[in-house]
């Protein structure tokens, strides 16, 4: 048998053939024997040829990388080397009996058909590749263990097995630890213990995170918890692990076993799973090329630095431990960004959003609100149904009649299947970055029920239809139509043309059928105030009204506001969004967005995320021939009809013409033209004498003493948000105090409060410069650099006066 350990802290090679990981035993198996001795036995350990087989799990691990970034977020894009660049890298590992994990090489042998989290066993010719954490299986094929073989299997191995399915279901109370490791050379360092808690689980008030994302999207069907509660290194959900393990670039693998190894020996524990559910590795910067990976139906997630923090990028790798494959778009991995399992996102407080259809149905969080059409059968409801979608964030436990989801079955011989839901844009679903408002049709395999990657198919708009063309294989086709979107969206499926019935749409609020209904939809970041708007009529289309409204005042801050509606004449409109500070409602400072609607249109779909800086315009509308108004109806009371010709013929015509002939003209001609000219005088010439000239003395002076200039000076002062200018300096210390270093926390406690900067006037009077931060020092021990400023940015840095993440870039 095999196994190996990889460093010294993490290696415990005892005499007999039993191997086992802990501080303790690593101790009790050293003794007696020198370094060279164990080093020289370790090295041997590891060339070694396995000669009997041994029982292994297989695990799937997608690995997910940053190759770049929007104003919004940074896309997680697949490792070049791959056959498709845009694809993640998806690799195949196996873990042993004592938890450690080992990459299989690439191509060095057969994997196909395996599924995460089963039990397998290695050909015996496989060995380990010197000096890394990988196998390779040089030829051979993994076995699935026999029913035969698992009988023989003890019953702690059954119990285990068991008790880590329960693990691995998304419904229930869980529990998490997350773990910030310091290596040597790096350590995480984003945030501090009690930071990192609040990130993962809001114990200090932070709004959004993994707890309350999977709570509210789940309708607290699925919760976290902080785990380790009766462990005193374990302090709300957090510890803070130690490897002696070097933090360089692609080392994750042999950190990711140390760590495994130092949590069994520090809490006497033989696996994580004894102590919480899910366990969070939050890696120091640079070990890992990519942001996050993590293990299909596992218990552990794995990032690099601030992405262990963010709401997006938790729930996406703890989606995979429950089993949740990618959402992808076409040929785009991770294209379906209307929900977690596609893009992740660098932002603390969003994007609001939950999961797409397959996924959803997949999570058994709606199994009673939801219809299976098993497409060609027998029932009613299997070629024809016609109903009202909910959307995902209006469930109601209670309500009997709700329909969520609906899946579109058929043997999995023919293709995968499609799911459908409405995708609307409220609630805990606010922020979906795609299709919102929309109903969305996806593609999946495994039934819906198992880890397979899914597609986005449609987004459908009201009154708008998909077509899949011989579904079953042969010339039928199933039709998809959204009749209306409002509340609930009202959608009719078809197969085979075999509706009898259609749901009449809903009717326009607007009464007028020269009108539409404009529809403006604020979602709003902690700075509310900031925000406003403007609506006005352009262009100049027949019969249309002038037009000039503004947005109320908004006060409540991260939160859906009422939706503003009004019925306007149909033509062309200018819709402007302003943010008072000039840094859009996203992403720094919450999860902000608009939309705006034009009868069921959404028609600033895919620019509304919020991050406008500034400004945002748009025009939106057209020209429209108002409708002709009916025909005036008949008086009641008509009018008496004519008086009927009379009976006698009329008088007939004078039989002789007039005696006398008309008077001549006149004889005198017309009187003459006027007076070609008046006969008055000209007027007056102008003036003779020419004007008064300019003064011949210059004007005085300017004194030649300049003004004496008022030194200026350097101001601190530590809060949370951007404070005024004046603020600093009315508010502020000078250096030398306890915040003496822009954009720094130092000095500042763990409260979140950030060092800020302003140049003052030395008498404190008169209105003080912008505050602009110390010139940029070169960039130093591989920190990504400040876009804004060209220095380093190893934690935040300003854009805008605000801190943020979207400055840096690497």
């Amino acid at each position: 048998m095999f196994r190996s350990y990889f460093t010294a802290a993490a290696i415990a090679l005892a005499a007999t053939s039993t191997v086992r990981v802990g501080a303790a035993v690593v101790e009790k198996s050293l003794r007696g024997r020198n370094a060279d001795t164990v080093a020289s036995a370790i090295k041997k350990h590891q060339h070694r040829v396995l000669q009997e087989e041994e029982e292994f799990t297989f695990l799937i691990a997608d690995i997910q990388y940053e190759d770049g970034f929007t104003a919004t977020s940074r896309k997680l894009q697949g490792n070049s080397g791959n056959k498709n660049p845009n694809r993640p890298e998806r690799t195949m590992n196996v873990q042993d009996a004592e938890g450690m994990i080992y990459e299989i090489e690439a191509g060095s042998g057969d994997t196909a058909g395996t599924s995460s989290g089963s039990k397998v066993t290695l050909p015996d010719k496989a060995s380990m590749t010197p000096g890394t954490n990988k196998i390779n299986l040089n030829g051979g094929a993994l076995k699935k263990k026999t029913k035969k073989e698992k009988k023989k299997r003890d019953l702690r191995e059954d119990d285990s097995s068991t008790e880590m399915r329960r693990h691995l279901t998304a419904i229930g109370t869980k529990t998490a630890v997350a773990v910030r490791v310091i290596a040597n050379g790096g350590a995480y360092n984003w945030k501090d213990e009690a930071g990192l808690s609040d990130d993962v689980f809001g114990t200090n008030g932070d709004a959004y995170n993994l707890k309350s994302g999977f709570e509210g999207c789940s309708h607290n069907q699925l919760i976290i918890n902080p785990g380790g509660g009766g462990y005193s290194d374990i302090n709300n959900g957090v510890t803070t692990i130690n490897v002696d393990v070097n933090a360089t670039s692609g080392n994750h693998g042999n950190m990711a076993n140390a760590v495994t190894a130092a949590i069994k020996a520090k809490f006497g524990v033989n696996d994580p799973t004894e102590i919480a559910d899910h366990w969070l590795y939050c890696l120091p910067p640079g070990v890992t090329t990519s942001i996050a990976y993590a293990y299909t139906n596992h218990y552990m997630s794995v990032y690099s630095n601030e992405w262990c923090n963010y709401p997006s990028s938790q729930m996406h790798e703890l989606g995979h431990n429950f089993g949740f494959d990618h959402s992808n778009e076409g040929t785009q991995d991770y294209g379906d960004q209307s929900g977690m399992m596609g893009s992740s996102y660098s932002e603390d407080e969003g994007p609001l959003m939950c999961f797409n259809a397959a996924k959803s149905w997949q999570t058994g969080w709606f199994n009673e609100k939801r219809v299976n059409m098993n497409i060609g059968g027998s029932e009613a409801t299997d070629n024809c149904l016609e109903t009202d979608i909910t959307g995902q964030a209006d469930y109601v436990a209670v309500d009997t009649t709700q329909t969520i989801l609906v899946k579109m079955n058929r043997a999995s011989s023919l293709g995968r299947d499609l799911f459908l839901m409405y995708n609307k844009k409220t609630g805990v679903n606010s922020g979906t970055a795609e299709g919102g408002n929309t109903v969305m049709v996806v593609e999946a395999g495994a039934e819906g029920t198992g880890y397979a990657e899914s597609w986005l198919m449609g987004k459908l708009g009201a009154g708008q239809s998909q077509t899949f063309a011989g579904y079953l294989g042969d010339d039928r086709d199933l039709v998809i139509t959204v009749l209306s979107i409002g509340d609930t969206a009202q959608v009719k499926i078809e197969f085979d043309g075999l509706c009898t019935n259609t749901i009449a749409p809903t009717p326009s609020p607007c009464e007028n059928p020269n009108q539409k209904q404009v529809s403006v939809q604020i979602a709003t970041d902690t700075y509310p105030a900031e925000t406003s708007w403007t609506l006005k009529k352009v262009g100049s289309c027949a019969g249309q009204a002038d037009l000039n409204l503004s947005s109320p005042t908004y006060s409540t801050a991260n939160a859906v506001q009422a939706a503003f509606e009004q019925c306007v004449d149909k033509g062309q409109y200018e819709f402007t969004i302003t943010d008072a500070y000039g840094d859009g409602m996203c992403c720094s400072y919450g999860a902000g967005s608009f939309q705006v609607f034009y009868g069921d249109r959404d028609v600033f779909e895919g620019q509304s995320s919020g991050d406008f800086g500034a400004s945002f315009t748009g025009n939106f509308g057209e020209c429209d021939v108002p409708a002709s108004p009916p025909p005036t109806p008949a008086p009641v009371n008509s009018t008496p009809p004519p008086t009927p010709a009379p009976v006698n013929p009329p008088t007939s015509l004078p039989t002789t013409e007039p005696t006398n002939p008309p008077s001549p003209l006149p004889t005198n001609p017309p009187s003459p033209n006027p007076t070609a000219e008046p006969t008055n005088p000209p007027p007056t010439n102008a003036p003779t004498n020419p004007p008064t000239p300019l003064p011949s003395s210059p004007p005085s002076p300017a004194p030649t003493n300049p003004p004496v200039a008022v030194a200026a000076v350097d101001k601190y002062i530590c809060t949370k948000n951007a404070p005024l200018p004046a603020t600093i300096c009315a508010d502020g210390s000078l250096a030398g105090g306890s915040c003496s270093t822009a954009n720094a926390p130092d000095g500042c406690g763990n409260g979140g409060k950030v060092c800020w900067w302003s140049s003052c006037p030395g008498d404190g009077g008169g209105p003080p410069p912008t505050p602009t931060p110390p010139p940029p020092s070169p960039p130093t021990g591989g920190c990504p650099v400040c876009a804004a400023t060209g220095g380093p940015c190893c934690g935040t840095c300003v854009d805008g006066g605000k801190p943020s993440s979207r400055g840096c870039f690497e």
